[in-house]
């Protein structure tokens, strides 16, 4: 039996669950949406592994009120986002029998923030599961390790899951498309596509009007627009940064995401510095959260005016 089948038997059967999960492996993507997947099973009020019932559908919408996620914000998950969870965890369930919180990329779990939840770790109660995920095993506190089982999650190949989704009908350029923008196999796909290969038009659009024909305001505006999409598509400004490095050092990299506008990222890549590009990827996807210690649009807005500073005249 593979562990994710193994898993799936023991969310079918919540009592067997353990209080505290730890999931590790290469891929974020793949323990974001195992995670997911694991938190439907365990809140489903009967037994629908293809998750089709109100409840999982709520789970993977992110709407369902006996699901917490707590994600880091910048480089740190912070000790208000724990206080948090463990609110949630004292209360009690609204329709589920149990309720679940998720904890992403726990290794970015500052020491007080760690601290204060071992003890809900070791005794989680009986209505109360935690599933924390983490690519980085060994970054992660030994104490927090120590309560919490453990699974590993394997990740497929890029080409594996194109197929996956050719599998279900759908062509190869929309089933590449769909890998690059992380949909999970329980969205509409087509709408997916439409609203992120638009978000991504506009950002190289943007990218393009800035750096290589030097107009400043569509930095500004990009910014602004990154600041207002949810995580997932704001994280496309850094794979598309770091594309355009990687097609002007390498066209022909599978390294490359967006391959299908490697060209034009090439061009843009041609407009700025060396180095700029990475620099400017790593910083993307730092970006805090809008709240009192951190406004989105202002980083975004930081990250490509640096890169509009350090354009090479010579190169436009």
């Amino acid at each position: 039996m593979t562990v994710s089948s193994r898993l799936d038997a023991i969310a079918g059967a919540p009592e067997t669950f353990p209080g505290a999960l730890l999931l590790s492996g290469s891929s974020e993507p793949a323990l974001e949406r195992e995670s997911l997947r694991l938190a439907a099973r365990l809140l489903c009020p009967g037994d629908d592994p293809g998750a089709q019932c109100g409840s999982c559908r709520r789970v993977h919408a992110g709407i369902h009120p006996d699901l917490l996620t707590v994600e880091p914000e910048g480089v740190q998950i912070r000790i208000d986002r724990v206080r948090e969870a463990l609110a949630f965890a004292a209360g009690r369930p609204y329709e589920s029998s149990r309720r679940v919180a998720r904890i992403l990329r726990a290794e970015l779990l500052g020491p007080e923030a760690a601290n204060a939840l071992l003890k809900a770790l070791e005794e989680p109660g009986e209505r109360m599961r935690w599933i924390l995920t983490t690519a980085s095993r060994e970054s992660l506190l030994a104490t927090i390790r120590s309560r919490c089982a453990g699974a590993g999650v394997m990740s497929l190949s890029r080409s594996d899951r194109e197929r996956e989704w050719q599998d279900r009908g759908i062509g190869g350029d929309d089933a590449a498309d769909l890998v690059v923008f992380g949909c999970s196999e329980d969205a509409e796909p087509a709408a997916r596509l439409e609203e992120a290969r638009a978000f991504r038009l506009a950002a190289v659009g943007a990218l393009e009007e800035g750096l290589v024909e030097g107009r400043r305001p569509a930095l500004v505006l990009l910014a602004e627009a990154c600041a207002a999409v949810d995580r997932q598509d704001a994280r496309m400004l850094a794979e598309l940064l770091g594309d355009a490095a990687l097609a002007d050092a390498s066209p022909a990299s599978d390294a490359i995401r967006h391959r299908s506008i490697a060209g034009r990222l090439a061009k843009i890549a041609r407009s700025v510095r060396p180095n700029a590009l990475r620099d400017a990827c790593l910083a993307a996807m730092d970006a805090p959260a809008d709240n009192r210690r951190g406004n989105r649009r202002m980083h975004y807005e930081k990250v490509l005016l640096g890169l509009y500073e350090g354009r090479v005249s010579s190169k436009r």
